[in-house]
């Protein structure tokens, strides 16, 4: 059996909606103590304590359905994405758990020690430890992390730091969500689904070294709220707009071509319900560009905010970035997020 068959999402896509996430969360009580940096207030990729003067701790947690039916390459994409939330904080990995949910009885042992040593290859390249984990039977798939990473406190990268003016940079291309949908549908072509996992097994590591030796004023990686719905968070965090230009985004090759036959998951498609409800588009964006900034992302890019000379030091380390759009000022009544 393909492990897509036994999900109804995959990926990133299975995360719940923006909307649904701020109806239950609103009113409730987080309990905060101790030095807390960050915390679930600002909608951002992980939280951070602060140990001491030159150390603080960034922890997050990720994990989700099979977006894939290779068990290794499903193991490494869903390392490699609970890895970039550390990434986007401007820290790095310590080490992590695995968190599993799964069905011995009809994968089957090998099936789930191929998961777990695809994960380690890309742990091991992160040079994080796999300090174990913590499984139960499910009947659908699960599997991914909790991470700890480390992170000098006066140099932690937030989402809640854009300012007018800055540089908007996007590291890796868009489309994985809707590729992962037409592979579960066997409707891809091997070579697009191909491309589509090695961007996503790709470490978001470089990019956040070049983020911070260009002194980044804000970063969030995108994924399952796709591109606009992180630039929203973001902007709101921040205090400020953002323009996202739709010709400059760069996509999966061939991504575009399976928007057009329709080709485009459950998640991706509420995120452009969202956005057409509270982001401005403009009248001459292409519809496909449209999709493309609302698909559901599964371990995407960093979306960096930066200023003019920092884009320049980030652009030059030749970490896959392009510049997507600008940091504007807050109007009132209008807009936080605009594709034009």
């Amino acid at each position: 059996m393909r492990l897509t068959e036994l999900s109804g999402q995959g990926g990133c896509s299975a995360k719940i909606g923006q909307e649904d996430l701020a109806a239950v969360f609103s009113g409730l009580v987080t309990p905060a103590a101790g030095p807390l940096l960050v915390s679930a207030e600002g909608m951002d990729d992980a939280a951070v304590y602060q140990l001491n003067e030159d150390m603080a701790l960034v922890v997050t947690t990720d994990f989700f359905p099979p977006p894939v039916d290779d068990p290794r390459a499903y193991g490494a994409i869903a390392t490699a994405n609970a890895l970039s939330d550390v990434y986007a904080m401007g820290g790095h990995p310590l080490l992590l758990l695995n968190l599993v949910g799964f069905d011995l009885a009809s994968l089957g042992g090998d099936t789930l020690r191929e998961i777990l040593e695809g994960g380690g290859e890309v742990a091991r390249e992160a040079g994080c430890a796999v300090a174990g984990g913590h499984s139960i039977r499910t009947s659908e798939p699960i599997f991914g992390c909790a991470v700890v990473g480390a992170v000098h406190p006066g140099r932690v990268v937030t989402n809640a730091g854009a300012r007018p003016g800055d540089r908007l940079l996007l590291t890796k291309p868009l489309g994985t969500g809707v590729v992962l949908n037409a592979h579960k549908q066997q409707r891809v072509a091997e070579g697009t689904l191909a491309e589509a996992v090695s961007v996503m097994r790709r470490l978001n590591r470089s990019a956040a070294v070049a983020m911070v030796e260009g002194g980044a004023s804000a970063a969030t990686d995108v994924t399952g709220f796709g591109l606009l719905g992180h630039a929203h968070n973001l902007a709101n965090a921040s205090g400020v707009a953002v323009r996202i230009v739709a010709e400059t985004m760069p996509a999966i090759p061939g991504v575009l071509d399976l928007i057009r036959q329709g080709l485009v998951p459950g998640g991706s498609r509420r995120n452009l319900e969202l956005a057409r409800s509270r982001c401005r588009i403009g009248a001459d964006v292409d519809p496909l560009l449209l999709q493309l900034a609302c698909d559901a992302q599964t371990s995407g890019g960093l979306l960096i905010a930066a200023s003019p000379s920092g884009t320049d030091v980030i652009l030059s380390a030749g970490v896959g970035a392009v510049e997507v759009g600008e940091v504007l000022p807050r109007r009132g009544g209008q807009p936080s997020v605009e594709l034009v």
